[in-house]
C-alpha cells in the first residue's frame, strides 16, 4: 500500500474514530434513558405514548438532520470551500441557513396545532384508550419543538464536515442525551410523569445547536442575513436536496410502517419492537453511520477532483470497514441476545416475559443489520457523486417490499413478522443500492471485498461458536439472578466474543484490523 492511501485512510479512521466514539457515549445514554423509563413505567402505555410521539419529530430529524442536509449541503459547500471561493459559500450557506429556519419554524407550528390529525398517519390507535392517546398528543406537541433547533443544528453540522471537523457535532451529540436524561428525571421527582423528557427533548436539542454556533466562527464562517434564490450555490443545494430527502424519508417510513403495525398488536408490542429495533441500530449509529460519514467528504474530495479511483478506494476502505465491525454485532447479539436483554432491562416493572419477547424480536432484527449498514456507505457513495434520484428508486421499491413482507409475515409470524420483513428490506437495499451503484462509477475492487467478507465470516462463525459455549458454561456453574451477575455475565462474553473475533482476524492478517492498529500505533508513538 502506498503512503499516500495509507495517509489517506489514517485521516478517515481518525474522523471515524471521534464519531465511533461520540455515538457509542451518545447511544449508551440513550439506553440510560430507555432503561429508565422502561424501569419505572413498564412496557405500558405510557411508554406506548412516548415512543409513538417521538415517531414524526424523529422521523423528521432523521430525515433532515441525520441525511437530507447533509448529504445536499455538504457537496456543494466543500465545492466553494477547495476552490477558495470563501464570499460564495458564506452566501450560499447562510441562505439555507435562513431558509431552514423559516421552514422548521413553519414546520413546528403546524406539527403542534394539527398534531391529533397527523398522528393517525403514523400510529394506529384502533385498539388504544382515550387517555393513552391524549397523553400522546400532548406530548407530540412537547417534542415538536425540538424540530426546530435541530434543523438549524443540520446546516452548522454541515459546515463544520465541510471542514472535516467531526468533534462538535460529537461532543453536541452526547450534550442532547445527557440534557435529555437530567431534564426527565429532575422532573420525573417533581411530578411531571413521562412528559418531563418530552421538555427535555427540546432543552437537549438546545444545547446541541448552541455546542456547534463557536467552532463554525473558529473555521472562520461568516453569517449574512440574506435569501438569495438566485445564487447557484442555493439551486445546487436544492437539486440534491429534494431527491435526498425523498429517498432517505422512504426509507424512514420503512420504521414508521413497522410501528404502525406494531401499534395494533396490543399494549406493550410497539414499546417491544422499538427497543429492539433501538438495540439492533446501536452498532449501526456508532459504527455504520460514523463510518460513512467521516469517508464521505474525502469522497467528495476525490470524485471532484477526477479521481474516481481513490473514490472506488474510499467506498471500498468504507464497505469493508462497516463490514469488519458490523457483521460480528450481528452476530454477537444474535448470541447473547438473552444475556444481553436481561441485563439492561430487568428490573423495576419489567419482566422476565418482557426479556423473552424482547429478545426474540431482537435476533431477528439483527439479521438485517449487515445490510443497513453497507447501505450507509452506498448511499454517501451516490450523494459524492451528486447523484440523488437513484436512491429515490430504491428507496421507493424497498419501502413497498418491506409493506408488502410485512403484510404477509405478521399473520404466521405475529410481531416477529415485523422484524423479519425489514431485515430481509434492508438486505435486499444494500444488494440493489451496490448494483446500481456499480453501474454508475464501474467496479468497486470487487476481489478485495469479497476476499475480506469471506474471512469475516469465518471470523464469526468461530466467534459465535465459541461465545455461546462460553455462555452454557457460565450459566451451568454460575446463577444470574442479581445485577451485578448478569452485567458481569455480558461483560465476560463480550470479552471472549470479541477477543476471539480479534484473535482470529490478527491470525488471518486482515487488513482492516491492521489499519485500524497502524492508526492506533501511531497516536501512541505521536503522543510519546
Amino acid at each position: 500500500m502506498s503512503e499516500t492511501k495509507k495517509n489517506a485512510q489514517a485521516g478517515v479512521m481518525k474522523a471515524a474514530g471521534i464519531l465511533v466514539i461520540a455515538n457509542f457515549l451518545s447511544s449508551i445514554l440513550g439506553y440510560v434513558r430507555d432503561i429508565i423509563m422502561s424501569s419505572v413505567f413498564d412496557m405500558s402505555a405510557t411508554t406506548d405514548a412516548y415512543n409513538a410521539a417521538f415517531t414524526i419529530p424523529d422521523l423528521i430529524y432523521t430525515i433532515l438532520v441525520g441525511g437530507g442536509l447533509s448529504a445536499a449541503f455538504i457537496p456543494v459547500f466543500s465545492g466553494y470551500i477547495a476552490e477558495k471561493k470563501y464570499e460564495d459559500g458564506y452566501k450560499m450557506a447562510s441562505s439555507i441557513l435562513n431558509i431552514v429556519a423559516i421552514v422548521a419554524a413553519l414546520l413546528c407550528i403546524i406539527g403542534i396545532i394539527f398534531a391529533p390529525g397527523i398522528l393517525p398517519l403514523v400510529v394506529n390507535f384502533k385498539n388504544w384508550e382515550d387517555s393513552a392517546v391524549d397523553l400522546t398528543i400532548t406530548l407530540t406537541r412537547i417534542m415538536f419543538v425540538q424540530c426546530f433547533f435541530m434543523c438549524l443544528t443540520g446546516i452548522c453540522m454541515g459546515i463544520l464536515q465541510s471542514y472535516k471537523d467531526f468533534t462538535p457535532p460529537s461532543i453536541g451529540a452526547v450534550l442532547y442525551n445527557i440534557t435529555i436524561i437530567s431534564v426527565g428525571v429532575l422532573l420525573l421527582t417533581l411530578g411531571a410523569g413521562i412528559a418531563g423528557f418530552a421538555v427535555g427533548v427540546v432543552l437537549g436539542a438546545i444545547v446541541n445547536l448552541a455546542v456547534q454556533l463557536f467552532p463554525i466562527y473558529k473555521h472562520g464562517f461568516q453569517y449574512k442575513k440574506v435569501i438569495d434564490m438566485d445564487h447557484e450555490g442555493v439551486r445546487q443545494f436544492f437539486r440534491l436536496f429534494g431527491p435526498v430527502v425523498i429517498g432517505i424519508g422512504v426509507t424512514q417510513i420503512n420504521l414508521v410502517v413497522n410501528r404502525w403495525f406494531a401499534s395494533s398488536l396490543g399494549e406493550g408490542v410497539l414499546s417491544n419492537i422499538v427497543q429492539a429495533q433501538r438495540i439492533m441500530q446501536l452498532p449501526i449509529n456508532i459504527f455504520a453511520y460514523a463510518i460513512a460519514m467521516s469517508i464521505f467528504p474525502t469522497m467528495v474530495e476525490h470524485f471532484t477532483n477526477g479521481n474516481l479511483e481513490e473514490y472506488k478506494n474510499d467506498l471500498s476502505l468504507g464497505i469493508r470497514n462497516v463490514s469488519f465491525v458490523i457483521l460480528p454485532c450481528a452476530v454477537g447479539i444474535m448470541a447473547i441476545r438473552v444475556p444481553l436483554v436481561r441485563a439492561i432491562y430487568l428490573q423495576g416493572n419489567f419482566s422476565e416475559e418482557n426479556v423473552s419477547v424482547l429478545s426474540g424480536l431482537l435476533a431477528v432484527y439483527s439479521v438485517g443489520m449487515i445490510g443497513y449498514s453497507i447501505r450507509q456507505v452506498i448511499l454517501q457513495g451516490f450523494y459524492a457523486i451528486k447523484e440523488t434520484k437513484t436512491p429515490v428508486r430504491i428507496n421507493i421499491f424497498i419501502l413497498l417490499l418491506n409493506m408488502l413482507l410485512t403484510v404477509i409475515l405478521v399473520k404466521p409470524f405475529g410481531s416477529r413478522g415485523i422484524p423479519m420483513a425489514y431485515s430481509l428490506a434492508g438486505l435486499a437495499s444494500a444488494f440493489t443500492q451496490t448494483y446500481f451503484l456499480k453501474r454508475r462509477v464501474g467496479e468497486i475492487n470487487k476481489k478485495e471485498i469479497q476476499s475480506s467478507f469471506g474471512r469475516m465470516l469465518i471470523c464469526s462463525a468461530v466467534m459465535f461458536i465459541v461465545t455461546t459455549a462460553s455462555l452454557i458454561v457460565f450459566e451451568h456453574n454460575f446463577s444470574v439472578e442479581t445485577k451485578k451477575m448478569m452485567l458481569l455475565e455480558v461483560l465476560i462474553l463480550v470479552i471472549i466474543g470479541a477477543g476471539t473475533y480479534f484473535g482470529m482476524a490478527l491470525a488471518l492478517k486482515m487488513e482492516e484490523l491492521t489499519s485500524i492498529l497502524r492508526v492506533i500505533k501511531r497516536k501512541v508513538f505521536h503522543s510519546v
